[in-house]
C-alpha cells in the first residue's frame, strides 16, 4: 500500500512539474529583435504588434533594433541566441528567403529559426522625387539608356525585397543604375527627398504618403494586382516582370530548438494579437494588411518563396559574385 501510495505521488508530482514547465512561460520580459532602424515598414509593424503581444502574454516585450546587412546582423543575433523565447526574431520574410539566396556568406538560414507566424503585409514600389522629369517607367528607362551610369536607386540593403525588385529592373532592361545601400527605409526616404539618388525602393507604408502628398511619384509596384489607394501606380507584372510580383510580409520567429510549447504559447498570443480591432485598425492606418498565418504555414511560405527566389537569382545572375 505504501508503494502504491508513493508511486502515485511520484506520478502526479512529475505530472505536475510537466504541467508546469508548459504553463510558466513566459516570466520575465521577452527581447524583439528588429533588424531594422526606425522609419521603415518592419519597425512600424514592430511597433503596432508590441503593446497587444505583451499585453497578451502577460509580460513586457521590448523592441531591440539591430540593423544591418540587410537584416543579416540581428537574424545572426537572435539564431544564436539561448532557445527559451525571450529573444524573439520579428522580421521581414527576405531576411530568410533573399538575403541567404542573394548573399550566400551571410551566417544564417531559415533553418536556424522555427516561425511562430506571419502578421501582416507590405507591398513595394519604385519612385522618385515629383521634381524629377521622370513621370513614367517608361521615361526612366529612356534617360538611363541615354546616360548609362548617371541613375542611382536607393534600397534599404542588399538581399531586401527593395534591392530585389530593382535589380531585376534594371536586369531586364539592360540598364546601368549604381545601387546605394542604406540600413533601413527611414535612410532611403530622406536620400530620395534629399536628391541624394533618383530613384528609391520601398514599401508604400512607408513612401504611401509622400506619394500621396505629392513629393514622390510611384512608378511601378510590386504588388499582383493595383492598389486600390493607388490605382494609378502600374504593377512589375503589367511591365512585363512577373517574377517581381513579390509582397513584403512580417513574421515572428524563435531561435531553432525552442520548445513546442512556448511555440505554441507565443503563437497563441500572436494570432489573437493579430486579430485585436485596435491592431488591425493601425494596420490599415499604416497602408499594410493583415496577413496573418500560423507556425507551419509560415514555415512553408518561407521555403516556397526561398525556392522561387533562388531560382529567379541563378536566371538573372543576381547573388554575390
Amino acid at each position: 500500500m505504501v508503494q502504491i501510495a508513493f508511486t502515485l505521488f511520484l506520478s502526479f508530482g512529475l505530472t505536475s512539474l510537466s504541467v508546469q514547465a508548459q504553463t510558466d512561460y513566459p516570466r520575465r520580459q521577452i527581447e524583439l529583435i528588429v533588424p531594422f532602424p526606425p522609419g521603415g515598414p518592419n519597425d512600424t509593424a514592430a511597433r503596432i504588434i508590441q503593446p497587444q503581444l505583451a499585453a497578451n502574454l502577460g509580460v513586457a516585450v521590448a523592441i531591440v533594433t539591430k540593423p544591418g546587412g540587410g537584416g543579416a546582423l540581428g537574424a545572426d543575433y537572435v539564431a544564436k541566441a539561448k532557445p527559451d523565447g525571450y529573444v524573439l526574431y520579428y522580421t521581414t520574410n527576405t531576411t530568410l528567403t533573399i538575403l541567404p539566396a542573394m548573399q550566400p556568406d551571410v551566417s544564417h538560414r531559415a533553418a536556424d529559426f522555427v516561425a511562430v507566424g506571419s502578421t501582416m503585409a507590405d507591398f513595394g514600389s519604385i519612385t522618385t522625387r515629383a521634381s524629377n522629369p521622370w513621370k513614367t517607367l517608361e521615361q526612366v528607362v529612356e534617360y538611363g539608356k541615354k546616360n548609362p551610369g548617371k541613375l542611382s536607386y536607393g534600397s534599404a540593403g542588399v538581399g531586401t525585397l527593395s534591392s530585389f525588385a530593382m535589380e531585376i529592373f534594371k536586369m531586364s532592361y539592360g540598364l546601368d543604375v549604381a545601387h546605394v545601400p542604406f540600413q533601413g527605409t527611414g535612410p532611403v526616404k530622406n536620400a530620395i527627398l534629399g536628391g541624394h539618388v533618383q530613384l528609391a525602393s520601398s514599401g508604400f507604408s512607408s513612401l504611401g504618403p509622400l506619394i500621396k502628398s505629392g513629393d514622390l511619384t510611384a512608378l511601378v509596384s510590386t504588388a499582383p494586382k493595383r492598389l486600390a489607394e493607388f490605382p494609378n501606380v502600374p504593377t512589375m507584372a503589367e511591365k512585363g516582370f512577373p517574377e517581381a510580383t513579390l509582397n513584403l510580409w512580417m513574421l515572428l520567429a524563435a531561435p531553432a530548438k525552442t520548445p513546442p510549447d512556448v511555440i505554441d504559447r507565443l503563437s497563441r498570443a500572436l494570432e489573437k494579437t493579430m486579430k485585436d480591432p485596435t491592431v488591425v485598425a493601425a494596420v490599415e492606418k499604416a497602408e499594410m494588411s493583415i496577413d496573418y498565418h500560423g507556425p507551419q504555414e509560415t514555415r512553408k511560405m518561407i521555403e516556397t518563396e526561398h525556392d522561387v527566389v533562388v531560382k529567379v537569382v541563378q536566371k538573372l545572375g543576381l547573388g554575390k559574385k
